[in-house]
């Protein structure tokens, strides 16, 4: 049996905790740099590869092996989601009094890199109206409306100290900012199509700012987009297994509607920015706008592959390429089943 061998470079860990947000059985950052506990058998491998995809800095290594035995391996997804990512959370996460203001040298801060942090923290204000709306859609979800309460906190950090950065560096924002970029857009009918938007909001946003944390030459940046990254990962593996948990709840007759549904979405995303409304994809367009993309230059075809390869683990659909993701949507669409299938209520 043919199955994953799984290593750390431990250099490039940034102890994000989303290896562990995705596989807390497999990957342990508690003492430091994440460390492999144990190899995944047969039945884990989607974790693994998950956690090794939404990885912020490619630190998780994989090949294959053989296995003497075929041991089966027993579901996590039916643990309670909010015990095992609040108390992970607490873990790794960082302290607003840990960047290194000291350090900031605004002569390293040229102005097109200034309208880069703007964008990006006005973005992020967006988390205000989208928690708002999880918790009006997800109210009868008990584990995932306390575990928005940890988003929350998490992402407000963001545009907090995005914005002090800007201060300090000479162009402090107005007073109505914050309140303007509170604005998301309304969700999708369906759960799965809302956690997979998610899903790939969040990796996209987690290689944006390592691109940035690598390529700035302003250091107290540099520290906070890694830092900003490492949430953004761990927040994408903490939806996926939400994800994950909501379909081992659908109705097998309702599954292939729902996996349809995380598909378009994902078409939808790697179509092009005018068919997309989520805050990241806004931000990276009124930058390129604004021609400021020569200091957000991301490898956006990487980008792409990373994302489709974790949306086909978390949908069960074999995507290798980005190719793959229409031809796969078509087939689901045309199956006898999809066409005789409900839909399932919020």
């Amino acid at each position: 049996m043919r199955t994953l061998e799984l290593r750390v470079k431990s250099s490039r860990c940034t102890r994000c905790g989303a290896c562990a947000a995705i596989s807390p059985d497999l990957f342990d950052v508690r003492a430091g740099a994440c460390r492999i506990t144990r190899q995944p058998i047969a039945g884990e491998e989607q974790r693994a590869e998950a956690a090794r995809w939404i990885c912020p800095t490619d630190a998780i290594r994989a090949s294959a092996s053989q296995a003497d035995v075929e041991p089966t391996a027993t579901s996590v997804d039916d643990a309670p989601l909010f015990d095992v990512l609040a108390v992970g959370a607490e873990v790794v996460r960082w302290q607003l009094a840990d960047i290194p203001w000291r350090e900031l040298d605004p002569a390293d801060a040229p102005a097109e890199l200034r309208l880069v942090v703007r964008e990006m923290a006005f973005s992020e204000n967006a988390t205000y109206s989208a928690t708002q709306r999880f918790l009006d859609a997800f109210c009868d979800d008990v584990d995932f409306s306390r575990w928005v309460s940890v988003w929350f906190y998490e992402e407000t950090r963001h545009p907090y100290v995005l914005l002090e950065w800007l201060r300090r560096v000479g162009e402090p924002q107005p007073a109505d900012f914050v309140l303007k970029g509170r604005v998301s857009t309304p969700f999708m009918r369906s759960v799965v199509g809302t956690l997979v938007t998610n899903v790939v909001s969040e990796i996209t946003a987690a290689q944006a700012y390592g691109y940035m944390a690598r390529t700035v030459p302003e250091p107290v940046l540099a520290r906070i987009a890694a830092l900003i990254a490492g949430d953004e990962a761990r927040h994408a593996a903490s939806f996926f297994r939400f994800a994950r948990l909501q379909l081992s709840r659908t109705p097998e007759v309702s599954l292939p509607r729902e996996r349809a549904r995380g598909l378009e979405v994902l078409l939808a995303w790697l179509r092009g920015a005018g068919q997309v409304t989520h805050p990241v994809q806004q931000m990276i367009d009124r930058i390129g706008a604004a021609g400021a993309s020569g200091s957000f230059d991301v490898d956006f075809d990487a980008v792409r592959l990373r994302v489709v390869r974790v949306v086909g683990l978390l949908l069960d659909v074999p995507l290798r390429r980005v190719d793959d993701v229409e031809p796969a949507l078509r087939e689901l669409l045309a199956s006898r089943q999809l066409a005789n299938a409900p839909t399932p209520p919020r």
